[in-house]
Parts: C-alpha cells; structure tokens; sequence
C-alpha cells in the first residue's frame, strides 16, 4: 500500500514540475516578445518623463494636452538640446586647441639666460695635404675632375646642387664619410669672459655641409660619430647649458685663429641652424663681432602636462621626426625638406641621414633637386604658398636679435666674438587660461541654462536605464 502511495507522489511531483517548466516557457516567451517590450518601454519612458529633472520633458506627457502644445513643446526642448549640446561642444573644441595664453614676465633678475651657441662654417672645408693624398692614391684618371668634384661637393646645398660636376667615381652612400675623412682640422683658440666655464666645441653635419657648433647642445645628434654609431638615443645635456645672469655684466666669447673665411651662424644652445637662418660672413685675416640680446618663452609646469596640440609646441625630448634623434623647430623643418626631396625625386642629400630604403642623391639626383631650390629653400610652393609642414615651435625657447654687427681688418689672425651686452627685460610664459574645471563648469552652465539640468539629471537617466533593464529581465507584469 506504501508503494502504491509513494508512485503517486512521485506521478504528482512530475506532473507538477512540468507545470512549472511550462510557465516559465510561457514568461520568457512573453518577455522576449516585441509587443512585452514595447509596452515596458513606453511606460517606463513615460514615468521617466513625468519625473525627470531636466525641464520641459513632463509637458510632453502631461494628460489632456493638445497635439499642437506637445509639438510646441518638443521643439522648445529639442532648440534647448541643439543649444546646450553646440555651445558645450565649442567650448570643448576650445579646451582643445587653445587653452593657454602667453604673459609677460618682467622680473629681469629673477630669472637666468642661456648663452648662446654658434655654428661656424668654414669656406674652404677641405685639408689640401689630406685631399692631395687621396687624390694621389686614386685610381682615377681625370685627377682635376675629382678634385673639383670633391670641392663642389663640400660646400654643396640646394641653392648650387647644379654646379657640381658629373662624377660617378664615388658611391652616394660614401659621400659623407670621404668629406669627414678629408675635413680640415678645426682647433681654434675659445675664450670666454666667465671663470670656470669652457666652451665645447662639436663637429655637425648640416644642410651647409660639415661644421662646427660651439655651445650648442643638440649638435651631438648631427655629428658623424653619432651618425656612425648608428645611435638614436638622446643625450644627457641638461647639466651642460651655460646660464647667464643680468648681475654678470657684459659676457662675450671669442674665437681666436680660424683657419680661413668662415659664415657664423648664432642660434639658441637647444637648435640647429639651416639654409634659411641669416650667417655673418668674414673673410681671411678680418674680425668679426656680433652682440646680441635674447627674447625667450617657457612653458609653465601646469601647461607642460597638456598635449602638444593644446599647447602647440613641443619639448626636444617629444620626437615625432623620423630622421632625427630630438625634435627642434629647426629639425622639423628639415624633416619637411626630406619630404619633399623624396617627392620631388625620389631622394635626399648626402648630410641627411637615411632611413630604411631611402637612398642618397647622386649627382644626377641633386641636379634634380636644384630645379626645385626655391621650393626647398623657403619651404613654399610653386605658387608661393607655405607648406604645410606641422611644425610646432619649442615649448622652452631663446631667440636671439642682432644689436651690434662689425667688421674690421685684423692682419693679425681670423677671429669671431658673439655674446651678450644687454639683458632681455621681459620673458615670455606659456601658461593655461582654461583648464578642464572650467570647461566642467561652461558645459554645467549650458545644460543649466538650456534644461535646468545638473549632474544629477544625467545620472537619473542612467538610473533609470538600469532600473528598467533589471525589471524587464525579472518580472512580466508591467
């Protein structure tokens, strides 16, 4: 009898659980339905717009209002959105591109200066012992072509790529390491009026050929060691800038016999001069003096930690130049120069340095490019307009203007002196004007103004968001 009972329990707790099995089919099919869905949705948007705190939205669902009343309202709140969402976006757009502003600092004695550097080239780049030597132990015929192709070559740049001769004895790839190897000796005497300081001196490669920088601190990225060392990685200079004081009075360096005529080209200790930067030029046996004075911009801590374009400039260690080591204003242009050689034909200049697959320009390949010199001098088109070249300028820079220039005869060496007479009175700070508070503050101010929303208004619409997807997942019933 026992048996009997516990089948029929058995039969009923089946029968009972198939039950179950079947209500449960029957609610997730209802609630996967579109007819459930929407009927969920549009209560629930109906309840969020009666008690939202955005103003304007509860008119449009208020019972008894007139068709028209509900258009008029909803184009009053739709104006209200396109209003608060335009002007919310032009402010962004602004915190974007410009947030900063440029001051003046006119504490003269609180701040320090950095001494200038300068590049000098040489006319004559050549040692004639160490050209006759190669020369002699060439096995080319035509010694004077090779002669004169070899000194074409070493003052060679876009403005006289067309006088270089027809020469095909030396590969464009060894054109740099034959002019290194046959560069005369630059050992001057270096002077300045400054106890424990002296001044380096660094061999460079430019777009004038091979030089010699003084003072500068980005130099080492051009020097043919650096560039035969196949190095990109950035130097420790910072300790290295020679900072000046208005207390330290007239501070001037000189250069005592130089070996011959010779361009100077003065410039900030962080750049490198180009084709396109004004040079003082001197003869053999004259003396020249350059004084000049200092204008300079620095990026305050605050304003270093935007991006490069909120702030539109750069630091050196912020690279975006794939042929050099560090970023400058200069090198950017140069950078642009490449760009168009390797477009204009298919090649660069032997005082770049190559990347992957690029090759250096022969002979035929740098006539070439003196079709094209105005283009790649002044970095403007056929049609004189400026290329495009996204250079930025540096974030902490120095730029310094000629007060006194002179020229005289000197029987007795070659010399150059450059430095500082007068101070500058006013620097220039980069600093933000509109920082992400305000902007926080501009969008609340719009979206209170437009809705008469605030921060709590959004997060009603993600609390109801959620809450509606929760109770749609776990009841059936509206």
């Amino acid at each position: 009898m026992s048996h009997d009972n516990d089948y029929g329990l058995k039969n009923y707790l089946q029968e009972n659980n198939v039950k179950k099995n079947k209500r449960k089919v029957r609610k997730w099919n209802l609630r996967l339905s579109p007819k459930y869905f929407a009927e969920r949705a549009k209560s629930y948007l109906l309840l969020f717009l009666n008690t939202s705190t955005i103003h304007g939205l509860k008119h449009l669902v208020v019972a008894g209002r007139h068709p028209l009343e509900v258009i008029l309202w909803l184009l009053i709140v739709a104006i209200s959105l396109f209003g608060s969402v335009f002007l919310a976006w032009t402010t962004w757009i602004r915190y974007q591109n410009s947030p900063t502003v440029i001051s003046m600092d006119r504490d003269m004695f609180s701040w320090n200066t950095s001494f200038p550097a300068v590049t000098i080239c040489l006319e004559t780049k050549l040692d004639m012992d160490k050209l006759n030597n190669y020369i002699g132990k060439s096995n080319e015929t035509d010694k004077d072509l090779l002669e004169r192709f070899l000194r074409t070559l070493s003052n060679a740049t876009f403005n006289n790529f067309d006088q270089i001769p027809e020469y095909q004895g030396i590969p464009p790839e060894k054109y740099l390491d034959v002019l290194v190897a046959l560069m005369t000796k630059f050992n001057p005497m270096i002077s300045i009026g400054v106890t424990g300081v002296s001044l380096q001196v660094v061999t460079t490669v430019t777009e004038m050929g091979i030089c010699n920088a003084i003072n500068s601190n980005v130099a080492v990225y051009s020097s043919p060691k650096y560039i035969a060392a196949k190095r990109w990685d950035i130097v420790d200079s910072k300790d290295k800038v020679f900072y000046i004081h208005p207390l330290d009075g007239e501070v001037l360096a000189q250069v005592v016999k130089i070996n011959g005529a010779y361009n100077a080209y003065v410039h900030g200790t962080f750049e490198v001069p180009d084709i396109s930067k004004k040079f003082y030029h001197a003869e053999e046996n004259y003396y020249c003096k350059v004084h000049v004075t200092a204008t300079s911009i620095y990026t305050s801590p605050e304003a270093a930690k935007l991006t490069v374009g909120q702030r539109r400039c750069r630091f050196i260690h912020e690279n975006n130049l794939p042929h050099f080591s560090v970023y400058t204003y200069t090198m950017c242009r140069m950078e642009c120069r490449i760009r168009l050689c390797l477009h204009y034909c298919q090649c660069i200049p032997f005082f770049y340095r190559p990347i992957g697959n690029e090759k250096i320009c022969d002979v035929k390949g740098m006539h070439c490019l003196a079709k094209y010199k105005d283009e790649l001098y002044d970095l403007r088109d056929s049609k004189g307009k400026k290329i495009a070249c996204d250079c930025y300028p540096l974030c902490d820079d120095v730029n310094y203007v000629m007060q006194f220039n002179s020229l005289q005869k000197w029987t007795i060496d070659t010399n150059f002196q450059w430095g500082m007479v007068t101070f500058p009175r006013l620097r220039y700070r980069r600093d933000i004007i509109f920082r992400f508070t305000d902007v926080l503050v501009a969008i609340g101010g719009m979206g209170g103004l437009f809705l008469g929303c605030s921060v709590l208004s959004f997060l009603e619409i993600l609390y109801f968001l959620i809450l509606w997807i929760f109770k749609v997942t776990t009841r059936v019933n509206p």
